[in-house]
């Protein structure tokens, strides 16, 4: 669980001229806590701060506490010469939550709620010292229980773990060769490591293997659980075997070497020694379970989807194909992979392979379900770094038969721009023809995940 620092700002003054408003603001501090904890945050609460010193020892606590970020909440007016100092010198992420008390303040409340609402007087002081002193914070504005701001901030604190989890250190596998011929998500082995990927490429004596360790037994298990969770539309079992017999060593490498993401390139499939086919429904599989997957052999975008997904479930690898131009939205496929959970209308089927010397394996099937989602790219810039796009959009909802695409992985995605200029600041800003899609989450709380990276990133 993603921790976070909760700092409640408030003024010495008001607790001399109005002590009775205590009670007040301690209230309105304890439901935002409320409102946190329940957006899936562990929230170390600091004192209520009035002074330099209550500040410092906020800090220092959420230091010891190894916070992810500190959210501020003004419960009134606080003046920003008393947190400079201790705000300055940390160096945690700084989420600036711009709420108040009262939903409603027009000319019929009681002007008493004037003391409890104007926190944003604050805000505005402290933001400009933030600003002057060259502090990055993101600031997330509306009403804690009458607008999605909880969930932004909340996203936001998700994102810098991602950004930890990645600068920490992620293993990446890859099976197989790199696709001839493809160069936008390649990059030296050295500029991989300054991001905190490890890359790790699969033997062939490993995967044999590992293959010839599973069991019959396994694949029974592993058959049952598949009758329960998706269709099966006239797979013979013996089919079925052959398939996950390699699926099921692939999901022990992952294991042994404790990766958390891998790519693998079908074109190496029937061509690597005990790599027998493409094993589709186990990349969906894995992906479901949690692990970063991209196509192709791209360490790159298996890598930022492992850094996101234990924070944000519903993520998962996708490319944009064909544009609608009239319906202003984009077709989202793949060949065979997809995370499971994003799924609606699954069916496992033994999915034609005509790409090289290898049996037809499983695929597991469906379309992309409908909702609001955020897609995110990674990319090598040339320079050694990378650069970042982030784009919101809708995931349109699809009716259950979609006609000669029922037998793919699809989606349509609509991007909050004009498709034609969505499409063109695309590629200006050198964003890759592989992506992750997360379900649920904007652009402005997760793009807090390239500023704790240092890299440049652009929201369309």
């Amino acid at each position: 669980m993603t921790k976070v620092g909760l700092l409640p700002l408030y003024i010495e003054l008001y607790d001399k001229s109005s002590p009775e408003m205590r009670p007040g603001v301690e209230a309105f501090r304890d439901a935002v806590k409320e409102k946190l904890s329940e957006s899936g945050l562990e929230v170390i609460l600091a004192d209520i701060c009035r002074l330099e010193n209550e500040f410092d020892k906020a800090v220092d606590l959420f230091e010891k506490e190894k916070v992810v970020a500190i959210i501020t909440l003004h419960l009134a007016y606080s003046p920003s010469l008393e947190s400079e100092k201790a705000l300055k010198k940390t160096n945690i992420p700084i989420l600036v939550l711009d709420t108040t008390p009262d939903y409603d303040f027009c000319h019929n409340i009681d002007s008493i709620a004037f003391l409890y609402n104007h926190g944003i007087h604050g805000v505005q002081d402290m933001c400009n010292i933030l600003k002057r002193n060259g502090k990055t914070f993101k600031i997330f504005t509306g009403h804690y229980e009458h607008s999605d701001v909880i969930k932004q901030i909340s996203d936001a604190a998700k994102a810098i773990s991602a950004a930890s989890r990645l600068k920490n250190g992620v293993r990446i596998g890859k099976i197989g060769k790199q696709f001839k011929g493809m160069g936008d998500f390649l990059a030296p082995e050295k500029d991989f490591e300054k991001l905190g990927i490890t890359a790790l490429n699969a033997t062939e004596s490993e995967i044999i293997s590992l293959r010839d360790s599973v069991t019959d037994a396994e694949i029974k298990a592993e058959y049952d659980k598949d009758i329960c969770d998706c269709r099966m539309d006239g797979i013979d079992y013996e089919d079925y075997k052959n398939t996950e017999r390699i699926g099921l060593a692939v999901r022990k490498w992952i294991e042994t070497k404790k990766l958390d993401g891998f790519t693998m390139n079908f074109q190496s499939a029937g061509e690597m020694k005990g790599f027998d086919t493409m094993p589709f429904s186990e990349a969906s599989k894995a992906m479901a379970r949690g692990t970063g997957y991209a196509g192709e052999g791209d360490i790159l975008t298996a890598a930022l989807m492992s850094a996101f997904i234990p924070y944000f479930e519903n993520t998962g690898f996708v490319e944009m194909f064909c544009p609608d131009w009239k319906g202003n939205s984009l077709f989202l496929n793949h060949m065979g992979e997809a995370n499971l959970n994003l799924l609606e209308c699954k069916k496992m089927i033994i999915k034609d392979f005509p790409y090289g010397d290898a049996f037809n394996p499983t695929c597991i099937i469906g379309h992309m379900k409908g909702g609001k989602a955020c897609l995110i790219n990674i990319a090598p810039d040339g320079k050694g770094s990378f650069s970042m796009v982030f784009a919101n959009g809708t995931m349109l909802n699809l009716p259950e038969n979609i006609g000669s695409f029922s037998g793919l992985i699809s989606g349509w995605f609509k991007p909050d721009t004009e498709l034609r200029e969505f499409l063109k600041k695309y590629s200006e800003n050198g964003a890759t023809h592989h992506s992750i899609m997360i379900y649920g989450a904007q652009a402005e709380s997760l793009s807090y995940f390239a500023e704790c990276l240092g890299l440049d990133y652009k929201v369309l």
